[in-house]
C-alpha cells in the first residue's frame, strides 16, 4: 500500500530546488566568519613558505597539519547547534593556532632570515587566535557566535 501511495504521489508532491546562499553569498555559514577567512590566509601563506624553512620534513608536516586543523575546526564548530559544542571546537582551533605559532618558531629558530619572513604568518596566527577567543566566549555565553 505504501509503495503504491509513493508511486502515485511522487509526481504531485515536490518543491522546486532553491539555491542556498548565506548572507554574504557563500555556500556555507562558516565561510562568512572572519576567523575562518584569516585561517585560510594563514594556510595560503604557509604553503609556499614550507620549503623555504631550513627544518626537518617532519616539522614542516606538523606545521602544515596544525594550520589546516585551525580552519577545519572553525568550520566544524560553526556547524554545531549548541553554544558549548561550538565553543569546544573553537577552543580546539585556538589550541591549533597556538601550536602553529610555536611550530613556526621552531621552524625558523636556526634560520636568521626565516624569523623575519615568518612574521606575516605570526601576525595571521595572532589575528586568528584573537578572533577565536571572542567566538569561543560568545558561543559559550549565549550559544550564538
Amino acid at each position: 500500500m505504501l509503495i503504491t501511495m509513493r508511486k502515485t504521489a511522487a509526481n504531485r508532491i515536490r518543491e522546486d530546488h532553491a539555491q542556498y546562499r548565506t548572507k554574504k553569498g557563500n555556500s556555507f555559514d562558516h565561510e562568512d566568519l572572519d576567523a575562518y577567512q584569516v585561517a585560510l590566509q594563514l594556510v595560503a601563506w604557509l604553503e609556499p613558505m614550507l620549503m623555504e624553512f631550513s627544518c626537518s620534513a617532519d616539522l614542516r608536516s606538523k606545521l602544515d597539519k596544525s594550520t589546516t586543523a585551525i580552519a577545519l575546526n572553525i568550520a566544524e564548530g560553526n556547524g554545531r547547534f549548541t553554544g558549548p559544542d561550538q565553543a569546544k571546537f573553537y577552543g580546539i582551533a585556538y589550541k591549533a593556532t597556538i601550536q602553529s605559532a610555536a611550530l613556526l618558531d621552531l621552524a625558523t629558530v636556526n634560520d636568521t632570515g626565516g624569523a623575519s619572513r615568518a612574521e606575516d604568518g605570526r601576525e595571521l596566527a595572532r589575528r586568528t587566535a584573537a578572533m577565536l577567543t571572542a567566538l569561543s566566549k560568545a558561543a559559550a555565553h549565549d550559544g550564538h557566535p
